[in-house]
């Protein structure tokens, strides 16, 4: 959507006027203009107005993105979509579908090779993956900064399979003493830095790595980071999932089970389909 829209909607969440949304920082006949599109807003203002009501950044962001953005991000967003909807639903016929289409049709390198992990990795392919791909993808992670980067988080969530274990614990450390060192004020920011924790954890347990006394030491403390920061409401999916980690690295089948039947009770089935299931 528009800007002019964007804020309207903002506007209309919070219960506000006209008047108090743009209070003490422009005028309200040209605030009703912004809304109704009929005129632009300064960068200046907006932020402004978005500060003066706690608006998160990234979320205005999300709202209005799709409007301004080029042709072919745009296709590459839909592309991604599709796709990570096909990886949550475990739909392999879908995936390789996906990862034909994005290998022709989309111009993001980074989403082309998130693609071709997942399909390999749910065709039972890792190891058919070329050196020069792998090799790629590691020099994604070589600067400090990657841990700001939307795109090289996803990345690195997806790859996860074809990291060496201590390698990828490396990452994983620096990226949480970052995030613990980091006041973290945008949920957007938060959410993916709490999906690649809980997405390290699944890769430990995968790999039976929560068995050895020394790895389980920096699980725990991923486990502690991801209880202290998912008690909002908008998180609570993921504080659940972390629970059912800690269940399955304890070997408590029943807590394990019933979380899950929970949750399948009160209409999330669809969205645990890709946890890990529980060794009988």
């Amino acid at each position: 959507m528009k800007i002019g829209k964007a804020l309207k909607k903002i506007r209309l969440d919070l219960g506000l006027s006209q008047a108090k949304m743009c209070e003490g920082i422009i005028q309200r006949p040209f605030y009703a203009l912004v809304e109704s599109g009929k005129s632009g807003i300064g960068a200046e203002s907006l932020i402004m107005i978005l500060i003066k009501h706690e608006v998160d950044i990234d979320y205005f962001f999300h709202l209005v993105k799709d409007e301004y953005a080029t042709p072919e991000a745009r296709t590459n967003q839909l592309l991604q979509n599709k796709m990570e909807y096909a990886v949550n639903s475990k739909n392999i016929n879908a995936i390789n579908f996906y990862e034909k289409e994005i290998g022709t049709v989309a111009t993001d390198e980074i989403l082309k090779l998130r693609a071709q992990v997942a399909a390999a990795y749910f065709s039972n392919q890792l190891d058919e993956l070329n050196d020069d791909l792998i090799m790629k993808i590691y020099k994604k992670f070589d600067k400090e900064e990657w841990t700001n980067c939307p795109s090289l988080l996803r990345l690195l969530a997806n790859t996860m399979p074809l990291w060496e274990y201590n390698h990828l614990t490396i990452l994983m450390k620096h990226l949480l003493h970052t995030v613990q060192r980091r006041k973290v004020t945008s949920e957007l920011m938060m959410e993916r830095y709490i999906r690649i924790l809980e997405n390290y954890l699944v890769s430990c347990y995968d790999r039976k790595k929560y068995k050895d006394k020394k790895q389980r030491v920096f699980i725990e403390k991923v486990l502690g980071y991801l209880m202290k920061n998912t008690t909002s409401f908008h998180f609570m999916i993921y504080r659940f999932h972390a629970y059912y980690m800690k269940a399955l690295f304890e070997d408590d089948k029943i807590t394990a089970k019933n979380i899950i039947k929970s949750l399948e009770k009160y209409g999330y089935g669809k969205v645990i389909v890709s946890w890990p299931k529980i060794e009988l």
